[in-house]
């Protein structure tokens, strides 16, 4: 399945801009082009729907990010909320279609485009968390902080705290955590 990759979204007169390019075409260009169905929203339903549809488009997987705006922050903040569990497409695959049906039903609700608009309008945690743990012998224990890059599949280990990961949500580093192997005596600490 094709999904675009984004750039970056511009609302401006009265026209919603895309810079992307498609995930299955070699090789990329970046470059901006009009999205009507987004567009025909902005003018008939305003800028406050337009945003909630290109949210959407994200959370479907349709838009996926290629650099970070106020939409993929939308989003990561939605993946944490324990209200999202409603609404979550992942949910539908479970073999019971009335549950299919159900969460179709609200996934087209104004409930869930209140939903989004939520998300839209808050912010990222000021508070973030980091993955630590100790090395060297019971006389010398040294703390050190991983820096994990995305997709990577890999971590570093640095004794500076200023080049550590740090991630949003606890339940983010979490994720992360057990991502590893022996990572049992690994700690995750708010700074």
């Amino acid at each position: 399945m094709s999904y675009e990759i984004v750039k970056a979204v511009k609302i401006e007169n009265d026209r919603v801009m895309i810079k992307g390019a498609s995930n299955n075409v070699y090789p990329k260009n970046y470059e901006y082009w009009e999205c009507h169905p987004l567009t025909k929203t902005l003018r008939e339903k305003g800028k406050e729907q337009a945003e909630i549809d290109i949210l959407k488009a994200y959370e479907e997987g349709n838009f996926q990010a290629g650099t970070e705006n106020k939409y993929t922050r939308a989003l990561k903040i939605l993946r944490y909320l324990s209200e999202y569990e409603r609404f979550d497409w992942r949910n539908k695959y479970k073999g019971d279609e009335d549950n299919d049906k159900i969460i179709e039903q609200r996934r087209e609700s104004k409930e869930f485009d209140e939903l989004l608009l939520k998300v839209l309008n808050t912010k990222l945690p000021k508070q973030k968390f980091v993955i630590t743990k100790k090395v060297g012998n019971d006389e010398e224990k040294q703390v050190i902080y991983m820096k994990y890059r995305k997709n990577a599949g890999y971590c570093k280990w640095y004794t500076d705290i200023k080049k550590a990961k740090k991630f949003d949500f606890l339940e983010e580093a979490e994720s992360i955590k057990k991502y590893f192997t022996n990572s049992e005596n690994w700690e995750i600490i708010r700074v």
